[in-house]
């Protein structure tokens, strides 16, 4: 036992030298590329290529097939969140967010493009290995919350890199409209790009005169047509914009449960 601590404290005291002796540098995170998009492609599974004696494997769209067939639907967890807002709108939450730092006079320092998604992957349900070792997939309401900041900042830069985009081939949102598109002007462009997101963030074919999507464009229309508001000469919040309507549209689909749950 003595041969063992004298071989270990020696070690003990050049591992605490080592970090009290090294640089503290607070990194800023960044959006990172998404994948790369390629052309989808349906294969109908031929009824006749089953075994003997097999049941009939219903074909429908699954929020439509009343005979399920499967497990039943999970919540993302942090990593399948991150990666399904960068697939589908080419960004994450990043944000201005204080962290400790026993170098800083404050103890804190700011980091400017924080990940917030993993600054508060303990809080969306991320295991510690330290209290619990098991990942809480619940769909709880704080889950629902902070998807919504996310979905909520990355559908704003999304739609704002579009607005700046004139290849429509190169758009992520604005697939089959212009920036300037209302639905007054044009109702079947905008419902043609709500069946094109449908598939998008959903991955449903999704008919652009379908309930859905005439709910969808109430979003739109709504968000697109909202008044000025002022305090006597001072503008609260401005009138909206097409943008506006397909921001409110993009964080729709990106919390609605089709979106946060496979």
């Amino acid at each position: 036992m003595m041969s063992l601590r004298r071989l270990t404290a020696p070690l003990a005291i050049c591992a605490v030298v080592s970090a009290c002796g090294a640089d503290r540098a607070i990194v800023e995170r960044r959006n990172t590329t998404p994948p790369a998009e390629t052309t989808g492609t349906t294969t109908v599974v031929d009824p006749s290529s089953l075994p003997a004696g097999h049941p009939t494997v219903p074909i429908a769209d699954p929020a439509d097939n009343a005979n399920r067939v499967g497990r039943s639907p999970r919540r993302l967890s942090v990593e399948q969140l991150r990666a399904s807002l960068l697939s589908a709108t080419g960004y994450t939450w990043v944000a201005q967010r204080s962290v400790p730092d026993p170098d800083s006079p404050s103890g804190t320092s700011l980091v400017r493009n924080a990940d917030m998604l993993e600054a508060l992957a303990g809080t969306l349900g991320r295991a510690d290995f330290l209290t619990t070792t098991a990942h809480a997939l619940d769909p709880a309401v704080t889950f629902s919350k902070l998807a919504n900041d996310a979905a909520r900042v990355a559908c704003a830069q999304s739609v704002a890199d579009d607005a700046d985009q004139p290849d429509p081939a190169r758009r992520r949102i604005l697939r089959e409209v212009g920036p300037t598109v209302t639905a007054a002007a044009d109702a079947m462009a905008v419902r043609r790009n709500i069946a094109y997101l449908a598939r998008r963030f959903w991955g449903r074919a999704l008919a652009a005169d379908s309930a859905e999507a005439s709910a969808l464009l109430r979003v739109f229309t709504v968000a697109s047509t909202t008044a000025e508001v002022r305090e006597g000469s001072r503008v609260t919040r401005p009138a909206g914009t097409p943008l506006d309507g397909w921001r409110a549209t993009c964080i729709a689909l990106a919390t609605d449960p089709q979106f946060l749950a496979y």
